[in-house]
């Protein structure tokens, strides 16, 4: 799954979108009322990690720590405010190097959080700080802390060290510790505007897809496959999922005209993206139970004839029954049992086939 992380085109300070809680955790600041710890949610693709990492940043600052850190709020740089990145602090923590702030998140290859990577933040919070001040860790996503490292972090949490900052990021924080939850100072980051949406994708996407930014097709499938967060949006596009989603679609329609096979398909689609292809054949099945239960179709769906047909002819039962079954095989793909995802794709493909047959 794609996650909120740094891109080297985004600057470091919080989005237009994130100034309410720059506020809040600037005055917290200020006012030296600032918590150990913070549980950052909201879905993924909002920059909870990107704004956390902000905070870090400012927080390490030289600068920050010499004046009054009283912020201007009033006028409309005031999310520009941040660590000034030219002192010694912040060129350690732009170079990934700074001795006092420790990143956490999955080791390649895993997707969790292992005890031991715990225990090295415990060794972290034990030992004083290299350069004078504060130490800070953050943690993303929290929700893949395995049940031993999620015990350990709780140690950890409620028995804070001093001059320390721990940032959990999740995105799913339902799944945490309801006693992890209530040692953190929660701060929510809801959904930006889509007026704020399409500035921010159309500022940020300039040299990606030449001076005029994005077209009004490509913004409107995008930010329909981010489920309209902007930064999930970009990461679809730097790699390429947007042409991806619209061959996927094309190819699904020539398979149900008899024109490739699905054994064909099935082996393209298995490949880095394939949790993300299961994902798409939901969406669309949404758009089609949505019309089918008497709503509109998206604008990215709004000319496509099988969304139509199928929302007319086929019933609810069969919609659902599909539904389900896709969201079965999106489960397998992004757990641990290593699936056949081929045969997955071929039995969606072959249901789909089947479905269009009946209406």
């Amino acid at each position: 799954m794609v996650r909120d992380s740094l891109n080297e085109n985004l600057p470091n300070h919080v989005l237009p979108w994130q100034l309410v809680q720059w506020r809040r955790l600037s005055s917290q600041i200020s006012d030296k009322t600032l918590p150990h710890a913070f549980l950052f949610t909201g879905v993924e693709g909002v920059g909870k990690e990107l704004f956390a990492k902000s905070v870090a940043a400012y927080l390490l600052c030289e600068a920050s720590k010499n004046n009054s850190r009283d912020t201007d709020f009033g006028n409309d740089t005031a999310f520009n405010h941040g660590a000034c990145g030219q002192c010694k602090q912040c060129k350690l923590f732009e170079g990934d190097t700074h001795p006092d702030f420790k990143f956490i998140e999955p080791e390649e290859g895993s997707s969790v959080i292992k005890i031991d990577q715990v225990r090295l933040l415990v060794d972290f919070f034990s030992r004083s700080s290299q350069q004078g001040g504060q130490k800070i860790a953050l943690l993303s996503p929290a929700e893949a802390l395995n049940n031993n490292a999620a015990n350990a972090l709780l140690k950890t949490l409620e028995e804070p060290s001093e001059d320390s900052v721990i940032i959990l990021v999740s995105h799913q924080s339902g799944m945490l510790l309801p006693t992890i939850r209530s040692r953190c100072q929660v701060v929510d980051f809801g959904l930006p505007s889509v007026s704020d949406s399409l500035t921010w994708l159309n500022a940020n996407t300039m040299g990606l897809l030449g001076e005029k930014g994005l077209k009004e097709d490509d913004i409107s499938d995008i930010l329909l496959l981010a489920n309209s967060a902007p930064l999930k949006a970009l990461n679809y596009l730097e790699k390429g999922v947007l042409s991806e989603y619209r061959l996927m679609l094309e190819e699904l329609s020539s398979f149900l005209k008899n024109d490739s096979l699905s054994s064909t398909l099935a082996s393209r689609w298995n490949d880095d993206i394939a949790d993300l292809r299961v994902s798409w054949v939901m969406l669309w099945l949404e758009q089609i139970i949505k019309l089918k239960l008497g709503g509109e179709l998206s604008a990215a769906h709004s000319s496509n004839k099988m969304f139509l047909y199928l929302a007319e002819k086929a019933t609810e039962l069969e919609l659902f029954n599909l539904y389900e079954s896709c969201l079965k095989q999106y489960r397998l793909f992004l757990g641990t049992s290593n699936p056949n995802k081929i045969l997955a794709f071929e039995a969606i493909l072959h249901s789909w086939l089947s479905l269009m047959r009946k209406s």
